[in-house]
């Protein structure tokens, strides 16, 4: 039918010129430094290593996609649901990369991260004050102690049975009278 010809004419130049301007830009890859992103870790579990913050990995896309993309737009996805105790390796995929549409991830750089894990534990530790300076001529210090006298400490089971106290920041007495 040649109802409303002219509109028709328009909406297919105007698709024919977006089709030449997307496809008219280069397809690029670009090795990014992408923060690592740590889900779901199980409340009764603590990561007692140090893994990475970031990966690198190798993006592709227009180059006008990659230009305009800013940094909190890619984060590489680590879903920590299913964990164990001991140590742990993940292996990394482009798909657990995060990306703004027409980007793809290609690769990912270390492939593996290696975790360890131990079970959270609780324990009770006398609080240790620590004391700074030195009291006024004529004065000395008679006895430190906290209130309360104990502290409830959480953390990785590994760590609590090494765990004798917990000390204070340092309470400056330079000069003090009272």
């Amino acid at each position: 039918s040649f109802r409303n010809f002219g509109l028709k004419v328009l909406s297919i130049c105007i698709a024919t010129l977006l089709w030449l301007v997307v496809a008219g830009e280069r397809v690029v890859e670009r090795v990014l430094r992408v923060p690592v992103e740590l889900q779901n870790l199980p409340a009764d579990l603590e990561i007692v290593s140090n893994p990475p913050d970031s990966v690198e990995v190798r993006v592709r896309g227009s180059s006008g996609t990659l230009s305009r993309m800013a940094p909190g737009d890619v984060a590489t996805v680590l879903d920590l649901r299913a964990v164990r105790t001991g140590r742990r390796l993940f292996h990394l995929t482009p798909a657990q990369v995060n990306l703004p549409y027409g980007l793809e991830a290609v690769q990912v750089s270390p492939p593996t991260l290696t975790m360890e894990f131990e079970t959270t534990g609780i324990r009770m530790v006398r609080v240790q004050p620590t004391v700074d300076g030195e009291p006024a001529d004529g004065f000395v210090v008679v006895s430190v102690r906290s209130e309360p006298e104990t502290v409830e400490v959480s953390g990785p089971e590994g760590a609590l049975k090494q765990l004798k106290e917990a000390i204070t920041e340092a309470i400056q007495i330079g000069d003090r009278t009272t």
